[in-house]
């Protein structure tokens, strides 16, 4: 039922239009989860997703915290993902990017993330 309500939440962050940012991000609750077990529904939800549009590509996002640190401006939701997420799974869906990813957090908070954005990743 989870990943129902999961892939709920995405379609409905597809299907709005957006506002000046040109994303749309939300989390995910993995009630109580271990980062393995959001690991785990993270991966469960990504395949769910392949079979909608094909494998991601997954994106390591250090890089992008490194450029910043050098004075590269990162556009949003690019720079907010990378401060927040390791990496992504990342799909190009009706001209819009798809990014799946795991919170960095503290104990006991993990939460998938989900972004949505007509913003080319850097």
């Amino acid at each position: 039922m989870t990943l129902a309500r999961h892939v709920a939440t995405l379609d409905l962050l597809r299907g709005r239009p957006f506002r000046d940012g040109g994303h749309h991000l939300a989390e995910l609750a993995a009630a109580d989860a271990s980062e393995e077990q959001t690991e785990a529904e993270r991966t469960a939800l990504a395949e769910l997703l392949a079979a909608r549009w094909g494998p991601p590509d997954r994106l390591g996002l250090g890089t992008l915290l490194l450029r910043a640190e050098r004075g590269e401006r990162i556009p949003a939701p690019w720079d907010l993902l990378s401060e927040t997420a390791a990496d992504i799974e990342l799909w190009r869906a009706d001209g819009r990017w798809i990014a799946l990813g795991v919170v960095r957090a503290a104990e006991d908070t993990h939460r998938i993330l989900v972004c949505v954005t007509a913003v080319d990743p850097p």
